[in-house]
């Protein structure tokens, strides 16, 4: 018996170390294999896997060392997550939740395959979105994403979750869209028409790609459903759509420049392109420019692409003006319209109506002045006899609302300050630090200015 078991192994072996001699198959038949191997899901991860990156991030914690009052700030690892690269200079989409309390931002090019850590900043955040922008500080360009849509998704097309899974960069799953159009309540805080998907999601998977067959981009991996505390099949992105929607707001040279073209840019029902608010001071009611004109391209045609405008009036801030093409009216010829870049005229408006010089609330104003608020302008100079004046504004008072809107920046500001008319009644929310020999107690006020 034992005899008949090792001449069958010994048969078996040698079949085994033979078998590749007679089995070789010619280089024809190789490729003919990989080609057999090449789905289209290949194809797609190939074409959107360089813009997914992974994200680190660093924060600053308090640690007690022999008293409650006594302690020290040291740096511990923060949240993993993922991104996707949206242009050429290296701006990055994420969810906010993946840099919440972040010191430092770190961003790897795994997609490429580089494992460096490349330093970002926060360029803006849309909280009710779930969604942040960052910067990469080192130069590009950057491989971008391919933008797909949204809006004419089909439940049980094929989704890509790509993504930093556990800090596992270059991860790829394969699933479905299960749904669309879902709201879900996360924590008190409800997302609405978010895409359902079954492609396995993980923690890390946080503002990573969800693509299409074709490699397109068209949400962003941002929570799961699960009992289990991992992928039970049940995972939401963020509609592209939505995406569009912030990069629109988020890109404009008057946040990241500090120029802007005094005009704001909208989308019509059937996506395209129109002047939708020209503001009365600024560059382009100076050169004419009115609210309603459709935007079209070279050829004449309306355009149906705001992020793509977005991106071309961002890269012309580098320069002197940007060449609109607009329609008037139904039936106008196209035409150019030559509109310049200029300095934000918050101070010269905010000196003018209302009397004050302001400058947006930063980390080391807040320490000094013992403010609690993280958003805000704070006065720095009141015009005498001015409307701030008359009302008893004072350096050092902190801004935080015109009327029933919230200021948190010098944008906001503006924005304001552009929709008033001398005589126009605001009521100003503020906050003013008192001192008194128990401290200092912040009181809050409210009080109607009259514009000039």
């Amino acid at each position: 018996m034992r005899t008949t078991t090792a001449i069958l192994a010994l048969v078996v072996l040698g079949a085994l170390v033979a078998a590749p001699s007679h089995a070789r198959a010619d280089d024809g038949e190789v490729d003919a294999a990989r080609r057999l191997r090449r789905t289209p899901v290949v194809g797609a991860v190939e074409r959107a896997a360089p813009s997914v990156v992974a994200i680190g991030t660093t924060q600053l914690v308090r640690v007690p060392r022999f008293w409650e009052w006594d302690f020290v700030v040291q740096e511990r690892p923060g949240a993993l997550g993922s991104g996707v690269i949206v242009h050429p200079d290296g701006y990055v989409i994420t969810n906010a939740h993946v840099i919440n309390q972040a010191a430092k931002i770190a961003v790897k090019l795994t997609g490429l395959g580089d494992e460096t850590e490349i330093p970002a900043a926060l360029v803006a955040v849309d909280l009710a979105h779930d969604l942040a922008l960052l910067k990469l500080e080192r130069e590009g360009p950057y491989p971008a994403a391919a933008f797909g849509r949204s809006d004419d998704l089909m439940v049980g097309e094929t989704a890509i979750a790509m993504g930093n899974p556990f800090g596992l960069g270059r991860t790829v799953t394969v699933g479905v869209v299960s749904a669309i159009d879902r709201d879900i309540k996360i924590r008190d805080q409800v997302f609405e028409g978010l895409i359902q998907t079954d492609a396995a999601v993980n923690h890390g998977n946080s503002g990573g790609a969800l693509m299409n067959i074709a490699g397109e981009w068209i949400g962003v991996n941002s929570a799961i459903y699960s009992l289990s505390g991992g992928s039970d099949g049940i995972s939401f992105a963020i509609p592209i759509s939505t995406v569009r929607s912030f990069l629109a707001s988020a890109l404009r040279p008057l946040r990241i420049v500090g120029r802007w073209l005094g005009v704001e840019f909208g989308e019509k029902p059937d996506g395209t392109v129109v002047v939708e608010t020209v503001y009365r001071v600024g560059p382009a009611a100076e050169a004419g420019l009115a609210s309603g004109a459709v935007v079209v391209g070279d050829d004449g045609e309306p355009l149906r692409d705001i992020v793509e405008l977005t991106y071309a009036v961002l890269d012309a801030a580098k320069g002197a003006g940007y060449a609109l093409r607009i329609v008037d009216g139904a039936g106008g010829a196209p035409r150019t319209v030559n509109v310049a870049f200029a300095e934000l005229p918050t101070r010269k408006l905010s000196w003018e109506s209302l009397g004050i010089l302001c400058v947006e609330i930063t980390p080391a104003i807040t320490e000094q002045t013992g403010y609690r608020e993280d958003s805000g302008v704070l006065v720095q100079a009141v015009r005498e006899n001015g409307p701030a004046a008359r009302l008893g504004l004072r350096k050092a008072d902190l801004l935080v609302g015109l009327g029933d809107y919230p200021l948190r920046t010098q944008d906001d500001l503006l924005v304001l300050l552009e929709k008033m008319n001398p005589g126009d009644p605001v009521d100003v929310h503020l906050v003013r630090p008192e001192r008194s020999r128990f401290g200092v107690r912040l009181e809050r006020w409210k009080a109607r200015l009259v514009a000039d």
